[in-house]
């Protein structure tokens, strides 16, 4: 199975639930999103996404901010990069570590724009890449307008500040303000939601029903139930829900609702292999101009890691581009950290000309 960091994954079920209603105006659109990630935290426990196009970071959790705490020392190696008071020994022991390796042993830069700017006291909402057209780095700030044009310009030099000094160049940085309109609910929508919602939860635990959410929104007429259990058991229960429900609506005189039973599961996956290194070798070969690297993806099974460039196969310098990048993936996977996630299973690198033709 190819998985490429240009793809986003999303929940079959959740996406189907996302779909199947029309919402009219631009307003209910955080209505809209309240409701859904009710039904999702009803789950304990997250997918894990692998896209890169466009990866926001609002925060670093507690669990990660101690595993960066108990490894300090070795982030301090990337903060070293670009710094004129490295003394020599360390300058010694920073040369012998390779790249890639560098990368992964040190927070992503993502993680490293955020946490910075947040020190500094910006009111940062998130931070994000996107390498499709153009490869550029994104901030967004919270506050208001008058905020976000007195800070703007700092924010813009401080992250170019920290991508210049880790010798990233391939990015352009472009700052944005978040903007969020939120729907608020009039008072009888209000009284109409709560009672809708009281009534359908008392009957369906009359009944026994397995469900753990019921939402409504008393703008687009619906109302969402989730089912808990097999789908064989949704299935079951599903018309008999629906009817249920519609009588409840009706018995409180609410007419045009429609009845949305979904079985919405939040799939747990186990990170394979190559989604633990993939991230790394994109950040190492994207960010920096010389690569001349477009995208990066890999196959499972069995393992296999492809980059994509901007270089023509038949440019002269093409198959000594194929080969520096091969190398430096080589001398990652081969490291003592990377060879432990990989144990003996084998791979295979393939970098790929503008044209498609394979250079390494």
């Amino acid at each position: 199975m190819k998985k490429q960091y240009d793809d986003t994954d999303l929940d079959s079920s959740l996406k189907r639930l996302n779909s199947d209603l029309m919402w009219k105006t631009k307003q209910k659109q955080e209505l809209k999103k309240r409701i859904i990630t009710d039904i999702e935290k009803m789950e304990p426990q997250g997918r894990i996404k692998t896209s890169i196009l466009f990866s926001p970071i609002k925060k670093v959790s507690l669990i990660r901010k101690l595993t960066f705490s108990i490894i300090a020392l070795i982030i301090l190696f990337g903060l070293f990069i670009g710094s004129a008071s490295i003394s020599p020994v360390m300058a010694k022991v920073i040369s012998n570590i390779p790249y890639l390796s560098l990368i992964f042993q040190s927070k992503s830069i993502g993680e490293v724009v955020f946490d910075e700017l947040k020190e500094k006291g910006y009111k940062i909402s998130g931070t994000g890449t996107n390498y499709s057209p153009h490869k550029i780095f994104h901030v967004t700030l919270d506050g208001s307008d008058d905020y976000y044009s007195e800070v703007k310009d700092e924010v813009k030099k401080t992250v170019s500040n920290i991508l210049n000094s880790k010798g990233y160049d391939a990015y352009s940085v472009e700052v944005n303000k978040v903007r969020e309109e939120d729907y608020v609910l009039s008072e009888e929508e209000m009284k109409e939601k709560k009672i809708i919602e009281n009534e359908v939860t008392k009957k369906l635990k009359l009944l026994n029903y397995k469900f753990d959410n019921v939402q409504t929104d008393p703008t687009e007429k619906t109302i969402f139930i989730n089912i808990v259990g097999s789908k064989k058991y949704y299935n079951s229960v599903q018309d008999d829900v629906e009817k249920m429900a519609l009588e409840v609506v009706d018995g409180n005189k609410y007419t045009g609702y429609k009845i949305n039973v979904t079985r919405v599961t939040v799939e747990v996956t186990k990170a394979d292999k190559g989604s633990q290194i993939l991230p790394t070798i994109a950040e190492g070969l994207m960010s920096k101009k010389e690569y001349n690297v477009t995208g990066v993806s890999y196959k499972s099974k069995p393992l296999t890691f492809i980059i994509r460039t901007s270089i023509l196969s038949t440019d002269p310098t093409s198959k000594t581009l194929g080969t520096q990048i091969e190398s430096m993936i080589v001398e990652f996977l081969t490291s003592e950290e990377i060879s432990s996630i990989l144990g003996n299973e084998s791979y295979e690198i393939i970098v790929n000309s503008k044209d498609k033709k394979k250079i390494n």
